[in-house]
């Protein structure tokens, strides 16, 4: 009977150790995104839309492969998001033989001004601060973006 017990205390801790691995797999598919900006941004639209590619960087004038889009909602700024990502991103990327040769962007929808156009006056990455599209998708701390507003010169379609 204490056998039996004790074998059956170790089958239960060993399934729970199990669980809790099989969770911190779940748990470590995001990405977090901190969104700031160096301007006064408005917005009448709080919704976005952030997609993140993946391409292999080793072969030439190729597409990149969506690996997720997802829908948030704007606070105010600065602010987090986490990016739930597909628990192997790098499966998505045709070609790929290697992840060390994967690289990572992000791109954003922000109809702002909710005219129902992407063009002048709303907001977007601000790429002129630093490379703000390539993302690392293992680093598990909140990784800069920084938005500004589409320039006058980006005429609405």
């Amino acid at each position: 009977m204490k056998k039996t017990g004790i074998l059956l205390f170790n089958f239960l801790f060993i399934l729970l150790l199990s669980c809790d691995k099989d969770r911190d797999d779940f748990d470590n598919n995001f990405i977090l995104l901190e969104m700031q900006t160096d301007e006064n941004l408005d917005y009448e639209n709080p919704e976005f839309e952030i997609s993140l590619y993946g391409h292999n960087d080793t072969i030439a004038d190729t597409g990149a492969n969506l690996i997720t889009s997802q829908n948030f909602s704007a606070k105010e700024f600065p602010f987090i998001i986490r990016m739930d990502i597909p628990a192997n991103p790098y499966a998505k990327i045709e070609n790929l033989e290697e992840n060390s040769n994967a690289r990572f962007y992000i791109t954003i929808q922000w109809d702002s001004d909710n005219n129902g156009q992407n063009c002048a006056g709303d907001i977007d990455l601000d790429e002129n601060v630093q490379d703000v599209e390539l993302i690392n998708i293992d680093r598990r701390d909140a990784q800069d973006i920084f938005l500004h507003t589409i320039s006058e010169t980006t005429p609405c379609d």
